[in-house]
C-alpha cells in the first residue's frame, strides 16, 4: 500500500547556513534541481550514501529521481531513476558506492538494480513477480551481494514475499505456511515501512478502509532468517487512529521503536509485543535512524503534527529506547535521515532554487561524547549550589556563538536547551534558567563541533 504522505513546506528554511552538528552538502556546482527534497536517504559509509529525491510544494508528485556520493559529501551525482513509466520508487537500498537496488511501486511494480552508479538501471524481477491487479513491491533490502528480500501487498490470500541468493537474478515467493495471515482483506504492506539488523528484518503494515476514517490496528511482521520465515506481532491499538506503520528501527535485537507520525510505539521483546511510548522532548517525526553499535535514535521533521514555523523544526536523538528526546538543533527542515555509525550519517532536506543543498552530513561530534579540554577549562558557573535555581555561566574566548546548553536531570531527561548567540558571547554571560525545577542535581552540558564539557550544578 503506499504510503499517506503529508504536504511539505519549505517555511524559509531554505539557504540557512550549517551549525556545529550537521554541515550542509552539495553547495559547490550541484546536479540536483531545486526545489527538491530527500523523500528517503541510505547511508552505507561516510563516504557513500544515496537519496531518492521529490520534487517539493507538488501534491502527490513521483518519485524518479536520485542523488549519491562516494566522497563524503564532496559531491553529489544526480540522476533519474529509469523504470516502467508511471512507477515511482519507493525505498533505495545500496552495496556501495555503484551498486543500489530501487522497489518500484505502481500496478505490477519491479525491483531495479544498478551496478555503474545510478548510470543505468535494470529490471531484475520476472514477469510473474507483482502480476495480480494493484501488486507491487513496498521495499526491497539486501542482507548481503547476494541475500535480499522484498515485500508486497496481499494476493491470493498471502503476503507477496520474496527472496533471492543470487543478487537479485532470481527470486522465489515465500508460501503462505511460512507467512502470517493478513488480519482481513484491507491488511496491507506499506510503502519503505521496514528495518534489518543482522538477519532479522522487521516490516511494518498498513490496516485501512477507504470507509473507515478512523483506521484500525497494525502488526509488525518479523523474519529471523533472512525473509523465509515470519512471524506477526499482535495488532497495536496505538495505530489505530492512523492505521499503518510508517517506521521502524532497532537498537539490538530486543529493543527498538516504531512511528506514525508522532505516534510511537516501543519494544524490548524483539518486536513480540509493543507498547505505546509517552515521550518527553522534540520528536521529529518525518524519519527516525538508529545509530548502528549504539543505544542511541536519531529523529528528524516537526515536533508537532501541523508544523507553522521554522522553530517546529530540527533533529534530536534519544538514547533511552524513544522515552526522551534531547535537541541535536532546532530550526532546519530536515526531511530523511540514515545513520550507518556513529561518525557516518546524513540527512535530507530541501535543495534551494540554484539546485544546491538539499542534504547534510553529521560532524564526527554529533553524538559524540569526548570532553574537550580547552572548554572544559573554559566552564565556570555560579552560584553553585543555588537557592533560586538560577546559574550564571561565565564565557571565555573557547567559546563561540552557537555553542549548544543542555541540562539534563538524574535522570537524563533534558529539561533545558539553548544556543549562546553572539551578545552572550560578546559579553562573556549566560543566564541558566532552572527556578521551575525541582531541588536536587542536574548536569550541564556545552557542545561544539570540537567536543563537550560538563558541570554538575546543584538546586537547593
Amino acid at each position: 500500500m503506499k504510503k499517506i504522505l503529508l504536504p511539505l513546506s519549505l517555511l524559509c528554511g531554505l539557504g540557512l547556513s550549517a551549525q556545529a552538528q550537521w554541515v550542509l552538502q552539495n553547495t559547490t556546482n550541484p546536479e540536483t534541481p531545486p526545489g527538491f527534497y530527500g523523500s528517503s536517504i541510505y547511508t552505507v559509509s561516510n563516504d557513500v550514501a544515496w537519496q531518492l529525491l521529490r520534487e517539493g510544494g507538488v501534491a502527490n508528485a513521483p518519485v524518479n529521481n536520485f542523488a549519491r556520493t562516494a566522497n563524503g559529501g564532496v559531491s553529489w551525482q544526480a540522476g533519474s531513476i529509469t523504470g516502467t513509466n508511471g512507477y515511482q520508487a519507493a525505498n533505495i537500498h545500496a552495496m556501495d558506492a555503484n551498486t543500489a537496488y530501487v522497489a518500484q511501486f505502481g500496478a505490477g511494480g519491479e525491483i531495479l538494480k544498478t551496478t555503474n552508479a545510478g548510470k543505468n538501471w535494470t529490471k531484475v524481477t520476472s514477469s510473474s513477480q507483482y502480476s495480480a491487479p494493484g501488486s507491487f513491491a513496498n521495499w526491497v533490502y539486501f542482507f548481503d551481494a547476494n541475500n535480499g528480500v522484498t515485500l508486497g501487498d496481499p494476493t491470493s490470500g498471502y503476503f507477496e514475499v520474496y527472496t533471492t541468493s543470487n543478487g537479485g537474478t532470481t527470486w522465489t515467493r515465500v508460501p503462505s505456511a511460512n507467512l502470517p495471515t493478513p488480519l482481513d482483506a484491507h491488511e496491507y504492506g506499506l510503502v519503505g515501512s521496514y528495518f534489518a539488523l543482522g538477519n532479522t528484518i522487521w516490516a511494518g503494515t498498513s490496516h485501512f478502509e477507504a470507509d473507515d476514517a478512523t483506521g484500525k490496528p497494525a502488526r509488525i511482521l518479523k523474519s529471523t532468517d533472512r525473509g523465509l520465515t515470519w512471524t506477526a506481532s499482535s495488532a497495536i491499538p496505538a495505530f489505530g487512529s492512523s492505521g499503518q506503520i510508517s517506521a521502524i528501527v532497532m537498537t539490538d535485537a530486543n529493543n527498538g521503536i516504531a512511528n506514525n507520525g508522532l505516534t510511537m510505539v516501543y519494544t524490548t521483546d524483539g518486536g513480540t509485543t509493543w507498547q505505546p511510548r509517552t515521550y518527553t522532548g522534540n520528536f521529529g517525526s518525518s524519519d527516525i535512524s538508529s545509530v548502528p553499535g549504539t543505544n542511541l535514535i536519531v529523529s528528524v521533521g516537526p515536533n508537532v503534527a501541523s508544523p507553522t514555523s521554522l522553530a517546529q523544526y530540527g533533529s534530536s536523538y534519544s538514547k533511552d529506547n524513544g522515552a526522551t528526546w534531547i535537541d541535536i538543533d532546532r530550526n532546519k527542515q530536515y526531511t530523511s535521515v540514515s545513520f550507518a555509525s556513529r561518525t557516518a550519517g546524513y540527512a535530507g532536506s530541501f535543495t534551494d532554487d540554484t539546485g544546491a543543498g538539499g542534504v547534510y552530513k553529521a560532524t564526527a561530534t554529533i553524538l559524540g561524547t569526548s570532553r574537550n579540554a580547552e572548554l572544559q577549562k573554559a566552564l565556570a558557573v555560579y552560584p553553585n549550589p543555588s537557592a533560586s535555581g538560577v546559574f550564571a555561566l561565565t564565557l571565555n574566548s573557547a567559546i563561540k556563538a552557537g555553542t549548544s546548553v543542555r541540562v539534563f536531570d538524574a535522570l537524563g531527561r533534558q529539561v533545558l536547551s539553548q544556543q549562546l548567540n553572539a551578545t552572550a558571547i560578546a559579553s562573556q554571560n549566560a543566564t541558566i534558567n532552572l527556578s521551575k525545577e525541582k531541588a536536587g542535581l542536574y548536569t550541564l552540558e556545552l557542545r561544539t563541533e570540537n567536543g563537550v564539557a560538563q558541570q554538575k550544578l546543584v538546586i537547593e
